[in-house]
């Protein structure tokens, strides 16, 4: 078995607890089962075993240089899905390949461009990547492979057009579009959907538009990306272009169908991997207390060990505490640590990933935001601050470490919470659990409404070329023609948008606008936050964490989104707490199954932040409750609910137990088990508890989509509904607690404080 690095780096030396040098990984871990420090068990271990490598070959072959060029770069030869991704392409399909991370997906739209090109051929690509620095990382290796081919020599091969990309350089793109043009959804909706005929010439030789990390587009984001491409799709086909779709994607269960109902296309769609793969140990970590005082302990013994380290926690406040709380505990490893997430600005987020990539941090502490393919360099360890939600997330951000031929360590602190912990009581369901379902709603009216107004106003909607339009969205459109958003041609022949750039007003992230977090005494921007966090993490008393650093939030400005914050060194970090109000407005279905009556529908939720927790930094323990009057949100979505009638309300309180309290524990386990059934995270979903609700009569259970509109996520757990509720019930009887507990029921994100 290969050894991990044998020596820990010098400038880690003088840190003042001893360095661990382990032969092997094995060795490793039995040092972990024995290291009482730690603070938390080996609860199961796991050994996954190497695979072999699968070849493939072309025919034809690889034109010159192309093979020389990937040998040199260490490519080598094709593995079976690159081969097949290449020959698929070659005849014209649209291609999906959802081979695990670091299989060289990229090189399955690399390879076509490049061809086209040596061949002398005509052809623009649109590579798009729901991320900045994804592009970036793309637009480095893509330039490498082009410049040794000797296609650079009458300019850049590819560029960057995003947000970050200067005024001037923008012009000069539009005027002469280089052979690849790099963007992200957020720049094709606001910058080349704004000014179609300036992309006139490019969008008439669009050849192919690549769809990376195509898993990312689901929620309410893969909702507004499914009409932002049908946009642009109808834009080139008026330009005369119907550029071919390569799109990639983390393995999910029904990666297939979610790329035809995102894109309305049929892919080729490639599963299997032909790319070797090193052995990886999988650890599974009960804390015996605080997790997190377990992850930072599991993550200074690893840096000891000389083991290059990536930490995923689920939010950003945990990264940036897990960082606090390294730089106070080990000042010295700190040095060598950074934390990354989304609301850091461009500049430090380019700095961080310079940093990682040329080998001077040892570690480094991230949201999801490092969970996609990023070349960060060579890691060899992945620690998980709780179960992310899913199985497909598991396995990509465990594929982030092992890249260089090495075996690989992941390990899962668990988390007090439900799901969590059944993984625990239940490892084979971890090891063996299938990746879950993508889920998007391209229905969701409120999403749909605002891009036919984009529609419009980019080209109008002719009565003799937009049929399907005109025909699935006759009832909107009415709506629109009614309201004078939308206005008819005197002939009748088009419809076009009254306002001249709608496209300002549709957020593709769904959370409304952007604030900026300035320093009080300076006013320099810190960083950024959206609409749909602020009133939770930027109200005025709270503690917000950027980099390490605390800043108390002084005032909130939501009129001219800002947010004014004063650095401050405090030992406590805040909470909000919550009050919520659900309004049923339609019934879509309702269903009973024995004894249970479940029930789907449109709701409206009103949400108020009435007060915060100041807890204790380290021990969590709650210092203070403060109130707080902030204006109430409201918004309209779908879900589902399951009503607790007068006689389980008897049975209840003839066992002398709390009726309220007991469906609010079913509310928050049933919450819980949600991502063991559709792809979610724990902030794309809602519930509440009624002892009374007004209008079903009677006790209920409320779970809904936390995304105005919906997104679907509801509504595919309502059909597997009974199936989710026995396994809470397994949950629940399995659980050692009397009375209710963080591994059953308990919830860290309950606004009401469980």
């Amino acid at each position: 078995m290969p050894g991990v690095r044998g020596r820990y780096n010098q400038r880690m030396a003088t840190s003042s607890k001893p360095a661990l040098v382990p032969v092997s990984f094995s060795e490793l871990i039995d040092q972990l089962r024995g290291d009482s420090s730690l603070t938390a068990e080996v609860a199961h271990t796991a050994f996954l075993p190497a695979t072999e490598v699968a070849w493939g070959e072309l025919d034809p072959p690889l034109a010159a240089p192309l093979p020389e060029v990937l040998a040199a770069s260490g490519a080598g030869r094709l593995w079976s899905h690159q081969a097949e991704g290449l020959a698929a392409s070659r005849g014209g399909r649209d291609v999906l390949i959802t081979t695990p991370t670091a299989s060289g997906k990229s090189l399955v739209f690399q390879l076509p461009v490049l061809e086209a090109a040596l061949a002398g051929k005509t052809g623009k690509a649109l590579f798009m990547f729901p991320l900045k620095a994804l592009g970036q990382d793309q637009r480095a290796k893509l330039e490498r492979l082009a410049h040794a081919c000797g296609l650079t020599q009458e300019g850049p091969f590819c560029a960057i057009y995003d947000g970050d990309t200067p005024r001037g350089d923008r012009q000069r793109i539009r005027k002469n579009p280089p052979r690849v043009l790099i963007t992200n959804p957020d720049m094709l909706h606001l910058g080349l959907m704004g000014s179609l005929a300036a992309w006139a010439p490019f969008l008439r030789d669009l050849r192919w538009v690549v769809l990376d990390e195509l898993h990312t587009y689901r929620g309410i984001f893969g909702t507004h990306f499914h009409h932002l491409l049908r946009r642009f799709l109808r834009a080139c086909e008026r330009e005369g272009s119907r550029p071919q779709l390569i799109a990639s994607s983390a393995t999910a269960a029904n990666a297939g169908e979610f790329a035809a109902t995102l894109t309305r296309r049929d892919f080729h769609w490639i599963q299997d991997s032909g790319a070797p793969r090193e052995g990886r140990h999988l650890l599974l970590l009960q804390p015996i207390a605080s997790p997190y005082t377990a992850t930072l302990r599991l993550f200074a013994h690893l840096l000891r060990a000389g083991l290059k380290t990536i930490v995923f926690a689920k939010a950003r406040r945990i990264t940036e505490l897990l960082y606090s709380w390294l730089r106070r505990q080990e000042p010295r490893l700190a040095e060598r640590v950074a934390c990354y997430r989304s609301g850091f600005l461009p500049e430090e987020r380019r700095e961080i990933e310079r940093r990682m990539f040329e080998g001077e941090l040892d570690g480094v502490i991230s949201t999801s935001a490092l969970e996609m393919g990023i070349d960060v360099g060579g890691l060899d360890a992945c620690v998980l601050v709780g179960f992310p939600g899913s199985m497909m997330a598991t396995w990509q951000r465990s594929g982030r470490v092992g890249r260089s031929g090495r075996e690989s360590l992941t390990a899962l602190v668990a988390m007090p919470d439900a799901l969590d912990q059944y993984f625990l009581a239940h490892p084979e369901q971890f090891l063996e659990r299938p990746c879950e379902q993508l889920v998007v709603d391209p229905d969701n009216e409120l999403v749909s409404r605002g891009h036919l107004l984009c529609a419009a106003a980019e080209i109008p909607l002719r009565r003799d070329a937009d049929h399907d339009y005109l025909e699935k969205y006759a009832p909107l459109i009415g709506d629109l023609l009614r309201d004078r958003q939308l206005l008819e041609a005197a002939d009748g022949g088009e419809l076009m948008a009254a306002a001249r750039r709608p496209q300002r007003q549709v957020n593709l992230r769904g959370t409304g606008e952007t604030y900026s977090i300035q320093h009080a005494v300076h006013g320099r921007t810190v960083g950024t936050v959206d609409a749909g966090r602020v009133l939770h993490e930027c109200h005025p008393g709270a503690v917000y964490l950027h980099a390490g650093r605390q800043y108390l939030i002084r005032d909130l400005d939501l009129a001219g989104h800002k947010v004014h914050a004063e650095p401050v060194r405090l030992d406590y970090f805040t909470t909000p707490m919550t009050e919520k109000e659900t309004e049923i407005l339609e019934l879509l279905d309702e269903r009973k199954e024995g004894s249970l009556h479940y029930r789907l529908g449109r709701l409206k939720v009103t949400e108020r932040v009435v007060g915060y927790e100041r807890k204790r930094i380290g021990s969590l323990d709650v210092l203070g409750r403060h109130e707080i009057e902030l204006p109430p949100s409201h918004f309209e979505t779908v879900g589902l609910w399951f009503t607790a009638p007068r006689v389980v309300e008897e049975a209840i309180r003839q066992e002398e137990e709390h009726f309220m309290g007991s469906l609010h524990a079913a509310e928050h386990a049933t919450i819980s088990l949600f991502p063991l059934l559709a792809l979610c995270d724990r902030n794309d979903i809602g519930g509440i508890s009624f002892p009374l609700h007004p209008q079903v009569e009677a006790g209920a259970v409320f779970v809904y989509d936390g995304h105005p509109g919906g997104i679907g996520i509801a509504a595919r757990v309502y059909e597997e509904l009974p199936q989710l509720l026995g396994r809470v019930l397994r949950l629940l009887t399995s659980c050692e607690c009397e009375i209710g507990c963080p591994s059953c029921v308990q919830s860290p994100k309950c606004g009401n404080g469980n």
